[in-house]
Formats: structure tokens, sequence, C-alpha cells
């Protein structure tokens, strides 16, 4: 099959990616980019200015990455979520040459992760779960944190391997008593949450900095003003106390720190920059004008931020930030490949409309699937000629003919080397 040429500054393409997590090893040099919604993952070997796609282990279905986290130029790994039901990390020793799934299903979706050092990491999801590694991912110990079964964790900050740091959220809830700060001083074994309950409000914590065990930040946002959370404490998280942003200031999803000097990202393209431990706070000039998700510095000078259509990089800490343009960066988003429905959701019958009108494509299977993962109707013999727009029509039933229950359904486009899913909601 074919691949289209992507330019990276997106803005003259109908193409959108939503590039979700960064990292940028101590090398300056060599770093990593992971996609939301295209199962790719992305190398640099020169800080950020030239990028290359690298191999995932297969069965792409209901795969999604989150974030990706490294130590060094070889060793890194990725959170997210496979077959849409189960958190799933992906590890590589070698540089990406070879990502391998080290666990699945810690918790229904992971979001973050991070490592102290070659052993130690910890992983965090939704629903409450996290996980914890003491070698290198070679197992990961589960822990369910039932007090807070619906807390969605989002931000880990590592002390050292004793003292960490977990703040959370439920940005698909415009609910309030969202905000939790939950701490370990025994290495991850039980978990506990400062000041002994959440923060009442709407709040969405996403991030959070320790520079110790007195000292650290947090961001996040509301969610019903979308107006910036910056929060510091300096006794443990006992308490804590706003710090003001800069004017035009939006929702902040990820923050980072060298020493002192830190960088927060967020809605609208925001970049914000401090150099006193967050006490205070500047604008930076961001080139984005859409959500950035992460921000990762390797030194003062050198670092990567990414988002929805973008991937910044920075050599003089923040002073500029580039959009990351590059002419002839093949990946495995194929050209013309779609799909929509309509009705959605429906009771009889739905119209799967699909395009594949680039001819290099030799093979297509449309499939739909159930919430466990499972295929209940193939509908590949329906496709029509390639090259053409089309649709196909679905009446709920499996292959047999029988009539399937009511619930959430997935249909998925694909090729051998691609898929592209939507979600289905059939009613009674």
């Amino acid at each position: 099959m074919r691949y289209i040429v992507l330019t990276l500054i997106l803005c003259s393409s109908a193409l959108a990616i939503n590039y979700h997590g960064c990292a940028l090893a101590p090398d300056h040099l060599h770093g990593w980019v992971v996609c939301y919604d295209t199962v790719l993952i992305l190398h640099t070997s020169d800080g950020g200015l030239t990028w290359v796609p690298q191999s995932v282990p297969p069965d792409t279905f209901g795969r999604s990455l989150f974030d990706v986290t490294c130590i060094d130029d070889m060793r890194a790994w990725t959170v997210g979520l496979h077959h849409y039901l189960t958190a799933e990390i992906l590890a590589t020793t070698d540089g990406g040459d070879n990502w391998q799934r080290q666990v699945a299903g810690f918790s229904k979706y992971g979001t973050r992760i991070e490592f102290y050092n070659q052993n130690y990491g910890i992983a965090v999801g939704g629903s409450g779960a996290l996980a914890v590694t003491t070698n290198g991912g070679g197992y990961w110990g589960q822990v369910l944190v039932t007090d807070w079964y619906q807390a969605e964790f989002y931000g880990v900050s590592i002390v050292d391997p004793t003292y960490s740091w977990i703040c959370a959220g439920w940005p698909d809830s415009l609910a309030t008593g969202q905000g939790y700060i939950i701490w370990t001083e025994n290495g991850g074994l039980t978990w506990d949450t400062l000041n002994g309950h959440h923060f009442p409000g709407y709040e969405d914590l996403f991030d959070i900095h320790m520079f110790n065990v007195f000292s650290g930040i947090i961001v996040g946002g509301y969610e019903d003003t979308y107006e910036p959370i910056i929060w510091k404490t300096n006794d443990g998280g006992d308490n804590w106390s706003p710090r003001s942003a800069p004017a035009n200031t939006y929702y902040l999803r990820a923050v980072d720190f060298v020493d002192q000097e830190g960088w927060a990202v967020g809605k609208s393209g925001t970049i914000i920059h401090t150099t006193d431990g967050g006490d205070t706070w500047t604008t930076q000039s961001s080139p984005a004008d859409s959500t950035l998700f992460d921000v990762d510095f390797s030194d003062a000078q050198h670092g990567l931020a990414c988002g929805y259509d973008y991937i910044l990089r920075t050599t003089n800490g923040g002073q500029d930030w580039q959009p990351v343009g590059i002419e002839g960066l093949e990946t495995n988003i194929p050209k013309s490949f779609a799909l929509t429905i309509n009705p959605n959701p429906f009771k009889q019958i739905t119209d799967i409309r699909y395009e594949a009108t680039d001819t290099g494509y030799q093979k297509l299977a449309l499939m739909i699937y159930d919430v466990t993962g499972r295929s209940v109707r193939e509908l590949s013999e329906q496709l029509s000629v390639i090259g053409h727009r089309s649709s196909v029509r679905w009446d709920g039933t499996d292959n047999q003919g029988k009539r399937l229950p009511s619930g959430l359904y997935f249909a998925e486009l694909k090729t051998p080397q691609q898929g592209v899913c939507e979600k289905i909601i059939l009613l009674d």
C-alpha cells in the first residue's frame, strides 16, 4: 500500500494527529512521541529535527498510546489502551527498534508512566488503579486504590523509590469532587490521600512535580471555566496554595522541571515558564493553537512539547519554540482512509460509510467487535470496489443473523497495515 507524506505542521493538511506524550533522553538527541489515535510511535535521534515511525507489536485493534518516558537513549516505556478495554505497557531496550508488551490489564486504560531509574517505575490509569515495578517492568504489581475507584489518575512524581505522589481528575464528566492527590511513603505498597479528602470543586489535576518530600507543584484546570490551576506545597502536600498564572493562560495538562526552572503546557497552545520553582510564571510564545498535552526537558535548554496537530522543540529553554515541519516523513496513516456511522446510536439499521480512495490498498476488511474485543460480524464481503466512497448497512445482527444485545460496539475498517475504528451504540 502507499502512505501519505505528512508535514508535522498540519495547518495545511486535512489530517489531524493527537500527539499525546513526549520524552527526550538525557543526551538531548534521542526522544519519542506517541499518538493517541493512530497507533504511532515516532523516534528522533537529532533532538527533534527529524522523526521516524517505529514498529509496534501486532494486533493494533483498539490501541491508543497516552504517554511515553525514557531514562536514556535505549530504554523507554509507553502506556495506553489495548482492545478498548485494558491498560497496556510497551517497552524497548534497544532505542525502539523493538517494542515489546510488558503488561496488559492493570487498569481500564493507562494515562501516565514515569521511571526514577532503570528499575523503579510507576504507571497510572483510570478507576483508581496503578502499577509499580522494581525491576524495569519485568513485573508490574497492581495497586487498586479502592477508596478512590472513580479517580482518573494522570500525574506522577517520583522523588525516590520510597516517596511518590499522584494527582487525579475526571475530565470526561462535569462533576465536583474530581481533584485527588495521593502519596506513598513505602515505595507504592500503600497510598493515602493528602488532607484525608479530595477537593470539592470542579478541579482536574493533570500533572505534579515534587522537588523533594516537602516542596512541589500541581497543574490542572477548572472544567467549568477552563481556568488554569497552579498550586504549590511546601509541607509535603498537607497544604496547597495557588500561584498566579499569566493572562490568557488556560487549562494546563502537563508540567516539567529542571531544578527550579519549569514549563507547563495546556489548552489553546498555552506554554508558561518559571525560574523560581513555580512561584511566578511568564508566558512563552507558542506556535500552537490547539491543546498541548505533554512537555519534557532533558536540561534547561533542550525540550519537546506535543499536542493536537503539533510537535514543538526548543534548544534555548523555550525562548523559541519551533514546530517540527518535516518533508518526507512517512507514517502508517494512509491517504483517504475514513469511517463514519449514521445514525449512531441506532435501533434497526445504520449506515457505515467508508472512504478508501487510495488505489494502493490491496485488501480491506470491515469488522464489528463487541466490548470484549470479540469479532461478532464481518462485513468485508459487502465492500464495494476499492477506490470509491461507499457505505455498508448493518442491522445489529451477528454472523449467524442473530440480533445482538444492546450496548457498545466498534466498527473497524482495516488493511493489513492500518485500521480506523469508530464506536457504535446499538439500542433496544
